[in-house]
This record gives structure tokens, sequence and C-alpha cells, in this order.
């Protein structure tokens, strides 16, 4: 029993914790599979950890075998951390995206675009499209019955 289960074991982290080459990546941008696949493995190393620390106080014990629930309170606690952790992460993504492309903006544009300004902004925008006339001819209408 013992021997199939490591046997079980070492083929399930082969599997799962194998990642594929490619010979050329894309234009770095990461599919929705990838981001998955990359938080299911923080979230497992996490819980790996965990049960690892929670194996580690096994030794401080005088009866080991009264204290096994440490290693499945220590893997839960990692699980905890690492789903916290994917959260920050996906939180702060798009954060950093915009932080790149702000380095776009010439010295000529106004940096600080708050709420206000960016209000203001849209509404000058918005009457300015809705001010040029539109001629009903391009609006193509068909009735069928």
């Amino acid at each position: 029993m013992n021997k199939k289960l490591t046997i079980l074991f070492t083929a399930l982290s082969l599997i799962f914790m194998s990642t594929p080459g490619f010979a050329q990546e894309g234009g770095g941008e990461s599919t929705y599979f990838e981001d998955s696949f990359r938080d299911v493995s923080i979230v497992g190393a996490t819980a790996v950890g965990g049960a690892v620390l929670g194996l580690s106080t096994l030794s401080f014990v005088d009866e080991p075998g009264d204290h096994l629930k440490n290693i499945v309170v220590g893997a839960a606690v990692g699980i905890i951390l690492g789903v916290g952790l994917v959260a920050y992460m996906a939180a702060t993504k798009n954060k950093n995206k915009f932080e790149e492309n702000s380095l776009l903006i010439s010295p000529d544009e106004d940096v600080q675009f708050a709420t206000a300004t960016r209000t203001q902004w849209h509404s000058a925008k918005h009457s300015a499209y809705n001010s040029k006339s539109k001629d009903p001819s391009l609006v193509g209408y068909q009735f069928a019955f």
C-alpha cells in the first residue's frame, strides 16, 4: 500500500509540476491558462510548505502520533496564505500595467489626471462628439414582413 501511494504521488508530481518547454514564447503576454496554472502552483506550494512546517513541529512533542493534526493545520495555513498571495497578485496586476504605461505619458500632458479632471475631460469629449451633425442617410433601414 505504501509503495503504491509513493508511486501515485511521484506520478502526480511529475504530471502536475512539470512545465512544457516551447521553442518560441509569445510576445510576453501570459495566457489565461498560464496564469491559472501559476496561481494553482503557488497555492499548492504554500500548502506543501505549510505542511512541512507542521511536520517539523512533531519533533518538539513527546508523542508525535497524537499531534498529526499539526500537519493539516500547517497545510491549511499555507493554503490561506497562498490564496491571499494570489489575490494580492491579481489585484496589483492591472496597477503594474498602468504604472508601466504611465511612463509613456509625454511631459506636456497633465500627469495629475484626478477624478474631477477625468470627468471634465470625458464630458468635453462626449459633448464634442454629440455636437457633430450626423447624416441620417448613413443609417440603413430594412423592413421585412
